[in-house]
């Protein structure tokens, strides 16, 4: 199986989809997420011409926690480092969902020769406020006592930027199965790196303001706190482009792909122009 390892010892499982040849998507998921949940985006960048890799966080599915059980998102984005390394890329574009935008913000900050753009989904490169993350108190709290099928459970009920997905039986069944196979103690590393997002004057929006890396960023209209992420990151850099998409919430490329491969679509088609 496609493994590369990382300096303290975890393994980061990937895949990679079409013809080595062709110019590369990197796709990083969620916190709760892995590979599978890029089922739809996998195929759609497929037929758009373009080569993907996607791979699974620390602590999450088939990629291990490794020996730093308090990792950062500095951690993370040394692990995407290592990746592209293995995997010889010289050019590529970053897909970040949520936690997956300040990874491969993180990774673009140290290295910008080697990003073209970021396609950051729900997400942004500002850091999440605090009173934001103190609903990982109980996450992380429910997780430990009770376990990931039951944080699933929590979230259907409780979490206001993502109930209207669960309303839908089979995407709920879909989102759960993916869900719980993320482990307890990469959920918990996970939610507590958050906090190492930096802020202020090391914010990592400020070293995109001179560089020649697209950002695009396509956001749902009911995830707030990334709504209004996303604005202040426009407010930074003007030139940011951002697709709202109507209806959706937190968790929309499991509830609308559709819409989300719309949106991807337009930007790939500009990255495309641009390579």
């Amino acid at each position: 199986m496609p493994y590369t390892k990382s300096k303290d010892a975890s393994k980061i499982y990937y895949k990679t989809f079409g013809d080595e040849s062709l110019y590369p998507i990197i796709l990083i998921h969620p916190i709760g997420g892995n590979i599978d949940i890029w089922e739809h985006e996998i195929q759609f960048i497929l037929k758009k011409g373009f080569r993907v890799i996607a791979y699974e966080i620390r602590g999450h599915n088939r990629s291990s926690i490794g020996d730093k059980r308090d990792f950062t998102l500095y951690d993370l984005s040394e692990d995407l480092h290592m990746l592209v390394e293995e995997l010889k890329i010289k050019k590529c574009t970053l897909v970040g969902h949520s936690i997956g935008g300040a990874i491969a913000s993180l990774y673009a900050k140290q290295h910008l020769h080697n990003v073209d753009a970021i396609i950051f989904i729900n997400s942004a490169s500002k850091r999440i406020p605090n009173g934001n993350l103190e609903k990982h108190y109980t996450t992380r709290k429910i997780a430990v006592s009770e376990g990931m099928a039951a944080l699933a459970e929590w979230n259907r009920e409780n979490n206001k930027d993502a109930k209207k997905t669960f309303e839908d039986q089979k995407t709920w069944n879909y989102f759960k199965e993916i869900f719980t196979k993320t482990s307890v103690e990469g959920f918990v590393a996970a939610t507590k790196a958050l906090y190492s997002m930096p802020n202020g004057e090391e914010d990592v929006t400020l070293a995109f303001k001179d560089s020649k890396i697209r950002l695009f960023g396509i956001v749902a209209n009911d995830d707030s706190v990334f709504l209004n992420l996303m604005q202040d990151m426009n407010k930074d850099i003007p030139n940011v482009e951002i697709k709202i998409i109507e209806g959706c919430d937190h968790w929309m490329i499991v509830e609308n792909p559709e819409a989300v491969d719309e949106a991807l679509g337009e930007f790939l088609d500009t990255i495309k122009v641009l390579v």
